[in-house]
């Protein structure tokens, strides 16, 4: 299928570029329609928080909730208690309630407003409008700004808080994505040696990012998508497109310095290395499925939004690259070296030819533990028409640059492989320690939540939280809502059964005020708004919603039947982070066992689909230690943008796991193939160690790099968590890429021998065959002749 598919796309070049033309226009003119929506609501079924919020919604509260305007007197301005700056203040609210979807203001002067801080130069005018917290827009947001402009003509700062300065904040990430296409231009074109071969990755890279971020847009309008969720879909997208974009543009190079067609080798590179993209796609897309165990539609909206990324990016390597290679067609072909390629590939013919490559009986003859010595080999995909193995038709087809330090001294990643296969043991507990030391901070990491005060400086929401949290207290910025159901009506605010829960919430340790009680239409609902203490982010603030849900409310409640709620931002974080740790273990579970399954799948060995899930596992630690000392404890926090430590939340690390565990793949599948493919043609594990290593480390590092370099791009964000994804992910890939694909994964495989691929026949009788290298190419070898010194030559075709 992905042949004909290659082909087709080869043949009609142009129809294919102008369709994902169209299909782009389509979905920009949609967005421009319909707009691209975010939202930072958080729900969580189930859990105490959205119990409390279910039950507000008895009240009859505006759309939006309550959104604070603040309201800042400087020094060299009237306090706001004078009459004119109050004259000002309320023409400035008179003024934002023209503005479109607002319904309500009050003053800081009305009892219902909030008041003014002590010192008179603080207030807040509080907003209602008609639309929520996805639907305030950048430009909702400036108009209530532009109309306060009374209040700002009389000296008073105007800041907006709340959802409304988180629309103002949205910005783009444009500049970081510019960043990580320049550094991938420049590896890949000190790589490649062309401009035109480095370009194509770009090209098709930054098609499927613009496709992916219109279809993530319009998704906003169908589901919660936090605004992180398309930075971090980007980041992945991006990486991920160029990514596969080279591994295929490689291929295609080395079909052509081989002398096969334009079109052939589009349509053979969409078999061949298409196959592995849609085989690590697919691991990614099945790892980022798995954060659905999670059980929360904040981790469904952050897993689908990097897996349109994916299969976009998969589309576009599979649909369009051909199209784009068969046009560009020999611009693409390897100038500098194509003499030394041509020869190198004759030369490895002829050496087939007299014998070097083993047949597939001499590896039986030497088949490992596990198999009986009269039991037929079954580990392999059948013959093609030739009799050849699709599998060892791939590694004998592949150009001899796959196989480098084959004939000669090595040089290069084929001397790195060299000293591990040498040096085994030292090598494996020398990356271990290196490992273990760059992972050890992970066995403190602690989930938490951040809140505005965690925003750069200067950020409008940054802004409205110092103000409010130096006039009012830390506590304002997160206030709690304590909703209670009463089983019969109350007779008033004074009911026996309200002010008790109002005198206990009042007596709490933590509680710097409790609003008075407010009763809905029916007086079976009663709310209190509780301003803590302590800030959102403290850890105190999270064990106060615990002490009142456990101790507090209950004890205040007794018998009378009340059943009370403890939500709000802040609870809600607590109880997102509590589902997190309790489900952690059986994402985690899934994703590894997805992992291995995949992977026994294409290489049928067990023990080399565990060995990989594991070292995955390193990687991943790795990161996590990383991402602890830099944001948890602070250790160079100021060099990415930080004033120091940050809570890292929950869902991070979680959804770090899944796409990293998805991304690793990417390098085992092409690592092992080669590695497979020369086990397959020699017998030999250590060789075939050393020549699949020394074939891809080169791309593979390259690849890493790039992808390094666009997720190191993104540290120039503003949001702490999008810093987060961009350092963990470009921590894992780094040392995915050189220590665990470099070191670790070659040094076990030398250690453990022909058990990699150890096989029992009841699993070989139930797994598919699979060759995830074969081009559905097969070359036709033409009968040998004797060798002049009369030895009697073995055919591949015939010895078995």
């Amino acid at each position: 299928m992905l042949l004909a598919t290659g082909r087709w796309c080869a043949r009609r070049p142009k129809r294919t570029v102008a369709a994902w033309l169209l299909l782009l226009i389509a979905l920009a003119s949609a967005v421009g329609t319909f707009g691209r929506v975010t939202s930072e609501a958080v729900t969580i079924p189930g859990s105490d928080s959205q119990a409390a919020r279910d039950a507000a919604g008895a009240f009859a509260d505006a759309a939006s909730g309550r959104q604070p305007v603040v309201l800042y007197a400087p020094a060299d301005a009237a306090p706001l208690t004078s009459s004119a700056q109050r004259r000002a203040v309320e023409e400035a609210a008179r003024a934002i309630e023209g503005v479109d979807h607002v319904v309500a203001v009050t003053t800081p002067y009305e009892p219902a407003g909030g008041g003014l801080a002590a010192d008179g130069r603080t207030g807040r005018l509080t907003v209602e409008l008609d639309v929520g917290g996805r639907d305030i827009t950048p430009e909702t947001t400036r108009a209530v700004t532009d109309a306060a402009a009374p209040a700002a003509r009389a000296g008073i700062e105007v800041t907006p808080g709340g959802d409304l300065a988180a629309a103002a904040d949205k910005g783009s990430t444009g500049h970081s994505e510019i960043i990580g296409l320049a550094a991938a231009f420049v590896v890949l074109a000190l790589g490649f040696g062309s401009l035109v071969a480095a370009g194509v990755p770009l090209l098709t890279g930054a098609v499927g990012l613009a496709a992916s971020l219109c279809l993530i847009g319009l998704a906003g309008h169908l589901m919660d998508m936090p605004s992180s969720g398309a930075t971090i879909a980007a980041m992945i997208g991006l990486g991920v497109g160029i990514d596969y974009t080279l591994f295929c543009l490689t291929r295609f190079r080395e079909l052509l310095a081989a002398g096969v067609g334009v079109e052939d080798a589009a349509a053979r590179t969409t078999a061949g290395s298409g196959k592995a993209v849609v085989f690590a796609g697919s691991a990614v897309v099945a790892a980022l499925a798995g954060l659905a165990l999670g059980g929360l539609p904040l981790l469904h909206a952050l897993a689908l939004a990097p897996g349109i990324a994916v299969l976009v990016a998969m589309a576009a390597t599979l649909t369009l690259l051909p199209a784009v290679l068969s046009l560009l067609g020999p611009r693409l072909t390897p100038r500098a070296r194509n003499g030394r390629k041509a020869r190198r590939v004759r030369e490895e013919r002829n050496a087939r030819e007299d014998g070097a490559v083993r047949t597939e009986r001499d590896a039986r003859e030497e088949r490992p533990a596990g198999r009986g010595a009269g039991e037929e080999r079954t580990d392999a995909p059948a013959a093609g028409p030739d009799g050849e193995h699709p599998e060892t038709h791939a590694a004998h087809s592949r150009p001899a640059e796959a196989h480098p330090g084959a004939a000669g001294a090595p040089a290069g990643w084929g001397r790195i492989a060299a000293f591990v296969a040498s040096r085994p043991w030292r090598c494996l507990l020398g990356a271990l320690v290196l490992t273990g030391v760059l992972a050890a901070p992970a066995g403190q990491l602690t989930f938490g939540q951040l809140d505005a005060g965690d925003k750069a400086v200067g950020t409008a929401s940054r802004t409205a939280y110092d103000r409010m949290a130096a006039a009012y207290g830390p506590g304002a910025n997160g206030p709690l809502q304590v909703v209670s159901s009463l089983p019969s009506p109350a007779s008033g605010p004074g009911d026996a059964r309200i002010t008790a829960v109002s005198a206990a919430l009042r007596a709490t340790d933590g509680v710097a005020s409790v609003g008075p009680a407010q009763l809905d239409a029916s007086a079976t609902r009663v709310r209190w708004q509780v301003t803590p203490t302590t800030a959102p982010a403290d850890p105190d603030t999270v064990a106060l919603v615990h002490r009142l849900r456990d101790e507090i409310l209950p004890g205040a409640t007794g018998d009378t039947g009340l059943v009370t709620h403890v939500g709000g931002a802040t609870a809600a974080q607590a109880d997102l982070n509590e589902r997190l740790t309790a489900r952690m273990p059986l994402v985690v579970g899934f994703v590894l066992a997805v992992a291995a399954l995949l992977l026994l799948v294409a290489f049928r060995s067990p023990v080399v689909a565990v060995k990989a899930a594991l070292m995955n596992l390193v990687s991943v630690a790795a990161a996590y230690g990383v991402l602890t000392a830099v944001f948890q404890w602070g250790w160079g926090a100021t060099l990415v943008g930080l004033e120091g430590p940050v809570p890292i939340p929950g869902y991070v690390p979680l959804l770090m796991f899944a796409v990293l565990f998805g991304l690793a793949m990417d390098y085992e599948v092409f690592l092992l193939s080669a590695v497979r493919a020369a086990y397959l043609r020699d017998g030999d594990n250590r060789g075939a160690v050393i020549s699949g290593l020394s074939g891809t480390g080169r791309i593979i590092t390259s690849a890493a790099l790039i992808m390094v370099s666009v997720f190191l791009g993104y540290l120039l964000s503003d949001d702490p968590v999008v810093k987060m994804f961009g350092i963990g992910l470009a921590t894992a890939v780094a040392l995915d890429a050189t220590v665990v694909r470099g070191v670790l994964v070659p040094s076990t495989m030398v250690l453990l021998g022909r058990a990699n691929w150890w096989l029992p026949d009841a699993l070989d009788r139930l797994l598919p065959r699979l060759a995830v290298e074969d081009d559905g190419h097969v070359e036709t070898v033409p009968p040998p002749s004797a060798p002049a010194d009369g030895t009697p030559r073995v055919d591949a075709r015939s010895a078995s």
